[in-house]
C-alpha cells in the first residue's frame, strides 16, 4: 500500500513537471460581487491543471504535491503572470475596472525576492498594481509574523491590495491582526454556508464584520 502511493505521487510529481513545461496550467476565474449594488467589483485567480491525457487533475492532488516539491513556486508565478495579462487585457478592453485577488503559498510567501518577482511582473505585463490583490492565509503569517509584516507593508507600499485568507480557521492572533497591513479579510466558507440554520455561525460572521469594520478593512465572503 505504501508503495503503491509513493509511485502515485512520483508519477503526479512527474506529471506537473511536465505540465509546467508544457503549459498545462491555466487559470480561471471567480468573480466576486457587491451583495448591494449587484456589481461585479473584483475576482480571484483559481489554478487548473488540464492534461491531455487525463485532463482536469483536481488541485486537491497536485496542489499538497507542489507544495511539498516546491513546485508551487514555479505554479504560483505561471497564475501571477496569466492572471495579470488577463486582466490587463480586460482592462484594456473596457470589460473590467476592478482587482484580481492571487493567492501565494507558504513557499512563495517565503521567498527572498518575492517583492522583485512581483515587480517583474507588472513591469511586464504593464498592470497597474492598484489592480492585483495577493491572498495570503493566517497559517502562513502566523509561522513568522515580524518577517509577514515587514513583507506585506513592502508589497502594499507598492499600491498593492492584500487579503487574509480563510480567516477564522488558522491559529490567528488578534494582536497581530491589528499590526497587520490587510485591506481585507476572506470568511472562510466553513461559516457562510450555514447562514440561516446556525445561529452561532451567523453570530460569528457578524464579529468578524464589526471588527473588520473597525480596522478598516473590507469583507468577503467565501462559498455564497
Amino acid at each position: 500500500s505504501m508503495n503503491k502511493l509513493a509511485v502515485k505521487r512520483l508519477q503526479l510529481e512527474n506529471l506537473i513537471r511536465h505540465g509546467l513545461k508544457e503549459d498545462f496550467f491555466t487559470v480561471y476565474y471567480q468573480p466576486k460581487m457587491d451583495i448591494l449594488s449587484g456589481q461585479l467589483v473584483g475576482m480571484e485567480a483559481l489554478v487548473r491543471f488540464i492534461t491531455p491525457k487525463r485532463g482536469l487533475i483536481s488541485p486537491a492532488s497536485f496542489i499538497p504535491v507542489s507544495e511539498e516539491t516546491g513546485q508551487i513556486v514555479e505554479i504560483g508565478e505561471v497564475v501571477l503572470r496569466k492572471a495579470c495579462l488577463d486582466v490587463k487585457r480586460w482592462i484594456d478592453q473596457g470589460l473590467f475596472h476592478g482587482r484580481v485577488a492571487v493567492n501565494l503559498s507558504v513557499r512563495q510567501f517565503m521567498l527572498p525576492y518575492l517583492c522583485e518577482q512581483i515587480d517583474d511582473v507588472l513591469q511586464q505585463t504593464e498592470l497597474p498594481s492598484y489592480h492585483l490583490e495577493l491572498e495570503i492565509t493566517e497559517g502562513t503569517v502566523m509561522q513568522s509574523p515580524k518577517m509577514a509584516i515587514d513583507t506585506m507593508k513592502k508589497l502594499r507600499a507598492r499600491g498593492i491590495h492584500l487579503a487574509m485568507d480563510d480567516f477564522g480557521t488558522g491559529y490567528s492572533s488578534l494582536k497581530y491582526l491589528k499590526e497587520l497591513p490587510i485591506d481585507a479579510i476572506k470568511i472562510d466558507r466553513s461559516f457562510v454556508k450555514d447562514i440561516g440554520i446556525d445561529p452561532d455561525d451567523e453570530t460569528i460572521i457578524e464579529a468578524i464584520l464589526s471588527m473588520a469594520g473597525s480596522l478598516g478593512m473590507s469583507c468577503v465572503a467565501e462559498g455564497v
